[in-house]
C-alpha cells in the first residue's frame, strides 16, 4: 500500500494517541528528575559518505550527504554501559573488502584505525571487558560492527528479541547488506541477552531502553537522565536527523515505514514533554558537540 506523507502523519498521530501514550507516560515519568552520577560520552567512528535520499526518503535525491557514525558510553556511578559500537575495525583498513562494493557504493565509510570502538573507549579509561552492559540499537553495520570486541567477555549484550531473530536470518543468507555477516562471526562467544520491551538497565529509572521498531524489526533507543539535569533521547536510527522529525519524513531505509513514523511521532512527543533528542546522523546538529573524553551535553 502506498501512503502519502499526509497519510503517514495521520497514521502516526492516531497510532501515537491510541497505542503510544501509555509508553510515553511511562518514559516521561522516568524523565522528570535528574539522577546523580549519570554522564554520557559520545564518540564517532568517522563518517559515511552517502546520498540524502538514503536518510530522508525521496528527498533531495542523489545529493551527497556525509553523516557521522556515533556510539555512546554512559557512566552510572562506577558502572559503564555502551550504546552501540560503530563500525568494525576492518572498515578503516579496506572497507570494500569488508563491506562489499555494493554496500560501499551506497554508504562509503571514511574511518581511521584509532576511531574503532575498543580504542576509543580507552579515552575514558575502559576496556570492553570493563563494561557493565552493551545495548545494541540494531544490527546494522555502522552500529553493531564491533560486536566481536565483546567476544570472550561476560558483558551482557542486549538486543530486542525481534532484532536478534532478524539478524540470524540476515546472517544465514550470507549476503552483505546493511547486515554484514562477519560482524556476527563471534556472536556465539558473546553474552547475548534478549529483551522484549522496555528495560530499566540499573533499576533506578536513569537509563531506560525502549523499542522503536520500523527502521529494523527490533530497533531500540535509550533515554538517559544525566547528572546535569538533561533528559537525553539517544534515538539512533529511529530518527536519523531533526529534519526527519520536524518535516515528518520517513527514513530512507526502513522495513516498516508506518512503524518508523509512529516512533518518530513518539519521539517528537517526548521532546514536547521535556526530553532532548540526539539525532545520530545529522551532521549540522553535531557541529560543535563535545566528544569523548569530554562529557556530552546539549
Amino acid at each position: 500500500m502506498d501512503l502519502s506523507r499526509r497519510d503517514l502523519f495521520k497514521l502516526g498521530s492516531t497510532a501515537a494517541a491510541a497505542l503510544g501514550l501509555s509508553q510515553l507516560r511511562v518514559l516521561n515519568t522516568y524523565a522528570m528528575d535528574a539522577t546523580t552520577g549519570v554522564d554520557v560520552y559520545a564518540f564517532q567512528c568517522g563518517i559515511l559518505k552517502n546520498k540524502t535520499h538514503y536518510i530522508l526518503k525521496d528527498t533531495r535525491v542523489g545529493v551527497p550527504f556525509d553523516i557521522p557514525v556515533p556510539f555512546f558510553v554512559i557512566r552510572h556511578g562506577s558502572s559503564w554501559v555502551a550504546y552501540d559500537s560503530g563500525n568494525n575495525a576492518a572498515v578503516a583498513v579496506d572497507p570494500i573488502k569488508y563491506w562489499g562494493q555494493a554496500v560501499c557504493d551506497a554508504y562509503m565509510p571514511v574511518m581511521k584505525p584509532h576511531e574503532e570502538f575498543s580504542i576509543q573507549i580507552k579515552r575514558v579509561g575502559l576496556k570492553p571487558e570493563d563494561l557493565y552492559a552493551v545495548i545494541m540499537s540494531h544490527g546494522h553495520l555502522d552500529h553493531c560492527g564491533a560486536l566481536e570486541d565483546l567476544a570472550g567477555t561476560d558483558v551482557p549484550v542486549y538486543f530486542q528479541k525481534l532484532e536478534l531473530e532478524h539478524i540470524q536470518k540476515q546472517v544465514a543468507s550470507g549476503k552483505k547488506t546493511a547486515y554484514i555477516p562477519d560482524d556476527f562471526k563471534k556472536m556465539d562467544q558473546c553474552n547475548v541477552q534478549t529483551l522484549d520491551g522496555i528495560f530499566d538497565v540499573f533499576g533506578d529509572q536513569s537509563v531506560i531502553v525502549f523499542p522503536t521498531p520500523g527502521h529494523t524489526p527490533g530497533h531500540q533507543s535509550v533515554l538517559v537522565r544525566t547528572n546535569n539535569g538533561q533528559n537525553l533521547i539517544l534515538a539512533q536510527d529511529a530518527c536519523y536527523t531533526l529534519e526527519n522529525m520536524f518535516a515528518s519524513i520517513p527514513p530512507g531505509l526502513a522495513v516498516d515505514i508506518p512503524d518508523a513514523m509512529v516512533n518518530i511521532y513518539h519521539l517528537k512527543a517526548m521532546t514536547v514533554l521535556g526530553a532532548q533528542l540526539v539525532p545520530p546522523h545529522d551532521p549540522d546538529w553535531w557541529q560543535g558537540k563535545p566528544l569523548g573524553p569530554q562529557k556530552f551535553k546539549i
